[in-house]
């Protein structure tokens, strides 16, 4: 069984490379953080992309404290790579993607959720402009129709939060808001012991949540799929539904 931030994990790689695929590039550098996070993100990379199509024509990695990235970058420009995925946390990203503008390597860059924040469009400045990525909906809420059957829990959560902080909530602050609805419901229906709540998470159906719509089970504990995921371009500093 996949552990829950290995199914995550899935999801986000499965709906880049379909991304890709839409773009007609099948030729892709991995560029992850050397941390767990960058590895776990780089394995399912690399799991996933024979059955999607994909080539992983370079892969290199950093270190989370690293400031500068242009070596690895310049290893990538000559690899034949059609696009890079970078999976990490700020500041490395940021970094790789202003090192990447300034090396002009002229290709599409991705990232993984982990950046889904604002502090990387602050950290990046201008050169995160047409940089793609994978996250919830969240992001971009406004843009969602009226049907969506996530648009009003996720308006509702914004509007609160921002009342309360003067800000808006990034991603982060919506997995903590699930997590939060997903153990109050398994203490509702099913009690308050230890036992109780495991049973009770593993059994919520059809929650509607900030990351999606969840549906767990005792052999997913992470309850969703990739179609939580949508696809984010950063235009003029801002974030917006990719084309």
């Amino acid at each position: 069984m996949r552990k829950a931030s290995e199914r995550q994990f899935c999801a986000v790689a499965s709906r880049l490379y379909d991304y890709l695929k839409e773009k007609g590039l099948t030729k892709v550098a991995v560029f992850n953080d050397s941390n767990a996070y960058g590895v776990s993100g780089k394995e399912q990379l690399e799991d996933l992309a024979p059955s999607e199509g994909m080539t992983i024509v370079a892969k290199e990695s950093y270190g989370s404290k690293d400031t500068d990235m242009s070596t690895q970058l310049t290893k990538i420009k000559g690899s034949g790579a059609q696009a890079l995925i970078v999976w990490g946390s700020n500041p490395g990203p940021a970094i790789i993607t202003k090192n990447a503008r300034q090396l002009n390597l002229g290709i599409p860059i991705l990232q993984s959720a982990g950046v889904a924040n604002e502090a990387f469009i602050e950290l990046a400045g201008d050169a995160a402009n047409g940089v793609i990525l994978p996250t919830s909906k969240m992001l971009i809420v406004d843009e969602l129709p009226a049907s969506d059957p996530q648009k009003s829990v996720l308006t509702q959560f914004r509007d609160t939060y921002k009342a309360k902080y003067g800000t808006a909530p990034d991603t982060f602050a919506g997995n903590a808001f699930d997590a939060f609805h997903l153990i109050a419901k398994a203490i509702e229906s099913n009690g308050p012991t230890r036992a109780k709540i495991r049973d009770g998470i593993e059994s919520v159906k059809n929650m509607v949540g900030i990351n999606g719509i969840f549906n767990m089970s005792p052999s997913d504990h992470n309850g969703l799929t990739k179609g939580g995921f949508v696809m984010i371009e950063i235009i003029d500093r801002k974030w917006k539904l990719a084309k």
